[in-house]
């Protein structure tokens, strides 16, 4: 076992239950389950990464994210992940937060560390992609972290992560650059706090692989999404009509249940996915593409995480049911721990009644308590 893997499995253990699974698992090693048993069922929260509503608003409705939390917790979740869109809560003209945002956040952690929880700040929706100067950009970035690493400096280390940067939108030579970049300069800040980095392609499964470790950071976690096959979880998404407008995939495939190809212009890309969806929409393509990370972590001998997974909340029911069964069986069979995206947005996981649909009960449920 590598020093890294001895100091992962080490640190985080002590603060753990130790996970036992009723279903078999593939050789996964100590450090990943490990961090298995940490983060067990998780759940995004969506609401400050709201960028296209005022600030005044979402500051305004803080009480709306504490209830939330407080439904997760209710709901048996043990981990939940908080993406915020930094850049919409700073003073005018500075790179400075403003205040009640990290007072926001501080207190949620309190709810959160007062319940045996975990949580995750991550840092959504940047415009990296936009900027010629990408040093500049990686500055500004830290210095907005450096804010929030200096409010929470000194707690929960065994509870509170960082996520550096959600699902960047740069070439990987970019992207190597400015994850090192953000972690040197935001790593001297405080020695002791996790990180949870991902890769390029919208932290895609196949950017994963290009992906090299921070050198000589050993308190990283690393991340990707999952949303395959993107043609079913996303099928109806209004914010990515080119891809998402076929409506009514079943899962798993059912040839009499797969709507016609539509009679209208269809990319190369689309073409493929509706006349490959026999090969995708099961099990088994999941299957192939988690391992893929599975893989990756093995030989890299480093800790993974999926921090978001889902499909759209408009999907009838049964289908999603069988999707969640699927993903988060075989999720659990590479050791790895998955965070839902999201809990009551539009890839709610809750009805009218706030209670969750039977297959993402059953997953949470399925840890030891």
């Amino acid at each position: 076992m590598s020093s890294l893997t001895k100091k992962i499995a080490t640190y985080l253990i002590v603060f753990l239950f130790s996970g036992i699974f009723a279903q078999s698992q593939e050789n996964v090693p100590d450090f990943q389950l490990a961090l298995q048993a940490k983060f067990k069922a998780g759940v995004n929260i969506s609401f400050f990464e709201n960028y296209w509503k005022p600030e005044e608003y979402l500051l305004g409705n803080y009480r709306k994210v504490m209830d939330k939390v407080a439904l997760a917790h209710q709901l048996g979740f043990t981990s939940i992940r908080l993406p915020v869109a930094y850049d919409n809560f700073l003073e005018k003209g500075t790179n400075t937060i403003t205040k009640q945002l990290l007072d926001d956040l501080t207190e949620i952690y309190d709810f959160v560390a007062s319940k045996n929880m975990n949580l995750i700040i991550t840092y959504h929706y940047g415009s990296l992609y936009k900027k010629d100067d990408k040093a500049k950009e990686a500055d500004r970035i830290a210095d907005m972290w450096s804010q929030v690493v200096a409010r929470f400096k000194g707690k929960g280390y065994d509870r509170l992560f960082f996520g550096l940067y959600n699902e960047p939108r740069v070439s990987v030579e970019d992207w190597r650059s400015t994850k090192n970049r953000l972690m040197f300069l935001l790593r001297p800040k405080d020695l002791d706090r996790y990180w949870i980095v991902g890769s390029t392609n919208y932290n895609g499964i196949d950017a994963i692989v290009q992906l090299r470790k921070i050198p000589g950071d050993k308190k990283i976690i690393y991340t990707f999404h999952f949303y395959q096959p993107y043609i079913f979880t996303h099928q109806g998404a209004p914010w990515d009509s080119e891809k998402t407008f076929i409506k009514g995939l079943p899962y798993p495939y059912e040839p009499s249940a797969m709507p016609p190809k539509p009679d209208r212009p269809m990319s190369k890309d689309m073409h493929y996915n509706y006349d490959h969806y026999s090969e995708r929409a099961i099990r088994n393509f999941i299957d192939q593409r988690l391992r893929i990370v599975y893989d990756w972590m093995i030989e890299n001998q480093v800790p993974v995480i999926c921090t978001e997974t889902g499909a759209i909340g408009s999907i009838p029911k049964g289908y999603r049911e069988n999707y969640f069964n699927d993903v988060m069986y075989v999720m659990k069979w590479f050791g790895i721990p998955a965070m839902i995206w999201d809990l009551d947005q539009t890839f709610k996981i809750i009805d009218g009644d706030k209670r969750p649909i039977g297959a993402v009960s059953n997953w949470v449920n399925s840890f030891e308590k």
